[in-house]
C-alpha cells in the first residue's frame, strides 16, 4: 500500500497559494482554446500523435494536437495581480495578506456566485417561425379563454411596443377546425387560419 500522507513544508504552502491564485484570477468558465496540429509538436511523436484514437471527439482532437492556444480573461479586480505575476512569476497581493472586505480578496462564495448582468436598453420582441404546428381547442379536451399567453409587463417598457402581445390585442375566434375535408361532406371546414 502507497502512503499517502501529507507533507507540510513550505513547497505545499507555495503550491496551495499558487492554485489559489490561479483558481480565483482567471475567469475559466468562459475558456477559450484552440488545437493546433499535430507537426506543431515534437517530430519524434507525430506518429503517436497523429494515430491517437478515442471515442470522444473533443478528448481525440487534445490528443491528436501538437500544440494548443488558450486565452482565460482575467477577473475584474485581479489585473494589477495577474500582470505581476505575468512579469515576475510570483504571487502578489497588493503588500499584505488580504483580509475580508478588502477588494483582492475573494471568498468562496462569492466565487460560486454567478456575476449578475446589467440591462442595456430596452428589451425586444423577438418573432420565431414554428413547424407549423397548431393545437385545436376542443380535439382533445382542450379549453381556452385566450388565444395566446399575454404578458404582464408594461409594453412601453420595449423597443417596439406594439410588438408586444396583451390583452387589449384583437383576437377573434371563429369556428374553423384543423384538419382535412372528407370529400362529399360539409360537417368540416378546411382551417385556413384559427384566428383572425
Amino acid at each position: 500500500m502507497q502512503d499517502f500522507s501529507i507533507v507540510l513544508s513550505d513547497d505545499l504552502e507555495q503550491y496551495t497559494a499558487l492554485a489559489k491564485f490561479m483558481e480565483q484570477a482567471f475567469e475559466w468558465s468562459i475558456m477559450d482554446y484552440t488545437f493546433y496540429p499535430y507537426y506543431w509538436g515534437d517530430k519524434a511523436k507525430w506518429q503517436q500523435m497523429y494515430l491517437s484514437q478515442n471515442t470522444d471527439p473533443l478528448f481525440r482532437n487534445f490528443l491528436q494536437a501538437g500544440m494548443a492556444r488558450i486565452i482565460v480573461t482575467v477577473k475584474p479586480g485581479f489585473e494589477d495581480a495577474v500582470q505581476f505575476f505575468m512579469s515576475t512569476g510570483k504571487i502578489w497581493s497588493g503588500g499584505e495578506v488580504p483580509v475580508i472586505g478588502d477588494p483582492m480578496y475573494l471568498s468562496i462564495v462569492d466565487e460560486l456566485r454567478e456575476p449578475v448582468g446589467i440591462q442595456q436598453g430596452k428589451p425586444w420582441i423577438t418573432t420565431l417561425p414554428t413547424s407549423l404546428n397548431m393545437l385545436q381547442e376542443g380535439s382533445a379536451g382542450l379549453r381556452t379563454l385566450n388565444a395566446l399567453p399575454f404578458t404582464k409587463e408594461n409594453p412601453e417598457e420595449f423597443e417596439v411596443p406594439s410588438d408586444v402581445v396583451t390583452n387589449d390585442t384583437d383576437f377573434v375566434k371563429n369556428d374553423n377546425l384543423l384538419g382535412v375535408q372528407t370529400p362529399g361532406s360539409s360537417s368540416e371546414k378546411v382551417i385556413s387560419g384559427d384566428w383572425k
